[in-house]
């Protein structure tokens, strides 16, 4: 029995389609080497995909900015802290 798995277009629900296929190996436990195969799949609408991609660079942008943001604030925490603890000593 085959497993039919669903993969509908986040934005207008058309099936995804392959467009590409490939092997990765990739450093594992014990010094052993994984093997993982991944796939990319788009949607068979070229100007829904550049849509699509065009949203997924903004959020991608909205996370890489956050992120950049935390690690500032998480900067200037431990600067305040060890400044703290030189008054204190």
């Amino acid at each position: 029995m085959k497993n039919i798995v669903s993969n509908p277009c986040t934005r207008c629900g058309k099936e995804r389609i392959l467009l590409r296929k490939w092997t990765e190996e990739i450093p594992g436990y014990s010094s052993k080497v994984v093997k993982i195969t991944r796939s990319l799949n788009v949607c068979p609408d070229p100007e829904c995909q550049k849509i699509v991609e065009e949203e997924l660079a903004s959020q991608k942008q909205k996370r890489d900015k956050m992120k950049a943001d935390r690690e500032a604030k998480s900067e200037i925490a431990a600067e305040k802290r060890l400044a703290d603890k030189k008054k204190i000593a």
